[in-house]
């Protein structure tokens, strides 16, 4: 199982702060560029869950703009409509975003920075967001068969909980906890969190993705790979 963000001690004090949180079930809209293509930028199960975790209160709306910049910015206006506490986009075209939401609603962007986020969630490299074009399943299982040599690991679950904290907090109108994950820094004087992609070998499969709970052994070697595995001493 993956370690929390936020260690245990952390959410114990927080908890009964966030359990109220602003009023009576806040709630926090996500909008996703394109649900079947952000796979590597959000998680979404992974956000609910940490919402859910920190602010028993909240509910989470998902909104899915499947690729067009025009319906995103209808999204965030409905999601205003329904009364949205805090909006986190994942941006189709972050360049024109502004304005996406009115001032009064507090608005996170995940993956790409938009204008007029108050927090923002990303990666330190100006790489490729999406990370690959397979989940990290189906590109880990090519580099057991030898069909790729690398593949670029993007930490989407960790960055999704991360968000999630963000939104919670503005939700709560408390600062962000620190001391877990990574430390907060001005980008563009925006408070933003930044992750590192790693770029993960055959050499280095079983330390960096197995290592830090991403993906199991019994996810890696089943069916055509089970065979490569034993030859390489993974299983």
């Amino acid at each position: 199982m993956r370690r929390p963000l936020v260690p245990a001690l952390v959410l114990a004090v927080l908890l009964p702060v966030l359990a109220g949180c602003s009023g009576d079930e806040p709630t926090v809209a996500l909008l996703v560029a394109d649900g079947d293509e952000t796979s590597h930028v959000v998680d979404v199960e992974a956000f609910e869950e940490r919402v859910a975790a920190t602010c028993d209160e909240c509910s989470v709306t998902v909104y899915d703009a499947e690729g067009d910049a025009a319906q995103q910015k209808s999204q965030a206006r409905q999601a205003e409509v329904e009364s949205a506490d805090v909006i986190v986009v994942v941006p189709v075209e972050p360049e024109d975003m502004e304005p996406l939401t009115e001032d009064d609603v507090p608005l996170v962007s995940l993956g790409t920075l938009v204008p007029g986020a108050e927090g923002h969630v990303g990666l330190r490299e100006a790489a490729d967001a999406e990370g690959d074009a397979d989940s990290d399943l189906a590109a880990a299982r090519d580099l057991i068969l030898r069909e790729r040599s690398s593949m670029t690991y993007v930490p989407t679950e960790d960055m999704s909980e991360q968000a999630a904290d963000v939104a919670v907090a503005l939700l709560a109108d408390i600062p962000v906890p620190e001391g877990a994950g990574v430390e907060a820094e001005e980008v563009e004087g925006v408070q933003s969190w930044l992750f590192e992609t790693q770029d993960v070998i055959l050499h280095t499969l079983t330390t960096l993705l197995v290592g830090q709970g991403v993906l199991t052994l019994d996810e890696l070697c089943e069916g055509e790979t089970a065979k490569r595995c034993a030859r390489l001493g993974f299983v």
